[in-house]
């Protein structure tokens, strides 16, 4: 079990195949990782993570699956834990390796074929791609880009802006004091409780849901060729002394468009 004095938030940069990624971040002066095989009864997977390398060097951490290539390659698949200090950056590539991330982390990027990828807050950026697989964050505080083919993207708090590009991939976000802007063929997207800032989104059959709640004044643009618009707001000749100001913006082919007041308990935060 490797073990460094990292009295810094530090850099990680993994690469795993198969498997299951776990990272904690807290508040500590060192770094600890553990390699498993999945199933230790398993020859691949032990071979797996027997030939899983760990190098730490300047600050920077590195953890590389077998690969490809290699003499007598098995595949197999490993269970990684990582514990390192928080607001710490992490690059993550994933074949089909799911991945928790718990803490806050400063940046966090990652590229994922099929698994599903966790991760708890972000302060800073957050840049990810996946093809089919889920990814949800808690909290986001600064910037995020994130793009799927078919994957189902959830953001918990969204206090910054985020771009997201999606096939028949969905977006959903809990509670935005900030900007979306999305672009889907199919996916939906989903603003549970828009308390401010600006919403933009554009789908060619996607449905597109938005939660604006009271103590905010919303100005609509929205348009769909096909599909029903209903906005369940009282019209009003602009916000009021104190409100919140939202816009939204909605360009749609044939998806539907529901603009609605947001339940009370939908709201997070001030």
């Amino acid at each position: 079990m490797p073990k460094f004095e990292t009295p810094e938030p530090i850099m990680a940069r993994i690469d795993a195949g198969a498997g299951a990624v776990r990272l904690t971040a807290t508040d500590r002066s060192d770094t600890v990782v553990e390699v498993r095989p999945r199933d230790e009864s398993c020859g691949s997977d032990v071979w797996a993570a027997e030939h899983t390398r760990v190098e730490f060097r300047d600050g920077k951490l590195v953890v590389s699956g077998a690969k490809r290539g290699l003499p007598r390659f098995r595949g197999g698949a490993i269970d990684l834990e990582i514990a390192l200090p928080s607001r710490s950056r992490v690059y993550a590539s994933l074949a089909s390796a799911d991945m928790r991330a718990d803490g806050e982390f400063a940046d966090f990027r990652f590229g994922s074929g099929s698994g599903t990828v966790h991760v708890g807050s972000v302060a800073g950026k957050i840049k990810g791609a996946s093809a089919s697989g889920s990814f949800s964050v808690n909290t986001v505080e600064g910037y995020a880009s994130l793009a799927t083919a078919s994957g189902a993207v959830s953001v918990g708090n969204l206090d910054g802006e985020l771009r997201f590009k999606a096939a028949s991939g969905s977006l959903n976000v809990a509670t935005l004091r900030g900007g979306v802007k999305s672009r889907t063929a199919s996916g939906s997207v989903t603003v549970s409780a828009a308390v401010r800032g600006a919403v933009s989104a554009h789908t060619g059959s996607g449905d597109v849901a938005v939660g604006i709640p009271e103590g905010t004044a919303a100005r609509l643009d929205v348009s769909t060729g096909s599909g029903v618009v209903t906005n369940q707001l009282q019209p009003s000749e602009g916000p009021e002394l104190g409100d919140q100001t939202l816009v939204l913006q909605v360009r749609s082919g044939s998806g539907d468009v529901n603009i609605h007041r947001a339940p009370a308990h939908e709201t997070v935060g001030g």
